[in-house]
């Protein structure tokens, strides 16, 4: 196993030919998963992103389209919809949470139909776009709050993925919701770089 190991790294060093072109693909999968995927798209181009500007504006942004994910904290399903209370976390332009932000609050969506609690399981993570449509009082723990409704169009759920980098070889790691497990096969070297990403599911 080691020799092998070796013998890779060997080849990723000695050979810029191949360097050059396993760092462009990387490139290419990157730009691809870059888009904002169909699930998320809205008729107006700038629907509100963030959910500090609905709390602190409430009624001034009531009926219009948002685009918000975060890390879901309960599913519910109804007789004819979901309840989703989602822990909010600001996104990027391809409507991926971003896993380093400081959380902004919570907010309800609403799904038409049956959404799979298994899939859609505390922890994951999620971006929905929809319409902004009032309030709901509720707690979290023993604290009163009030959660903006969203009634979502579309919604996409998210994987995260741990990336290894040794050298220029590198290794993805499915991970649950935010809940990540690194499961150890062959040699782990002690000089590695551990990242986080953010796909589609």
């Amino acid at each position: 196993m080691l020799a092998e190991h070796q013998t890779r790294i060997s080849v990723f060093e000695k050979d810029p030919v191949v360097k050059k072109s396993i760092l462009a693909l990387a490139l290419i999968v990157l730009g691809g998963c870059s888009q904002l995927p169909d699930s998320l798209q809205t008729s107006t181009e700038t629907p509100v992103t963030d959910l500090t500007v609905v709390i602190e504006d409430p009624q001034g942004v009531q009926g219009k389209e948002v685009r918000l994910g975060g890390v879901i904290a309960s599913v519910a399903n109804e007789a004819s919809r979901t309840r989703l209370e989602i822990a909010s976390l600001p996104i990027d332009k391809s409507g991926k949470p971003e896993l380093n932000a400081a959380p902004q609050g919570r907010f309800i969506a609403y799904i038409d139909g049956f959404a799979d609690p298994i899939e859609y399981a505390q922890g994951k993570l999620v971006t929905v776009a929809g319409q902004l449509r009032g309030s709901e009082v509720g707690k979290i723990g023993d604290f009163d709050y009030t959660y903006p409704v969203v009634f979502a169009k579309g919604q996409q759920l998210w994987q995260i993925k741990e990336q290894i980098r040794v050298d220029d070889v590198s290794a993805y790691y499915r991970c649950l919701g935010i809940r990540c497990q690194y499961i150890h096969y062959g040699l782990r070297p002690d000089n590695l770089d551990v990242e986080y990403r953010v796909t589609p599911e």
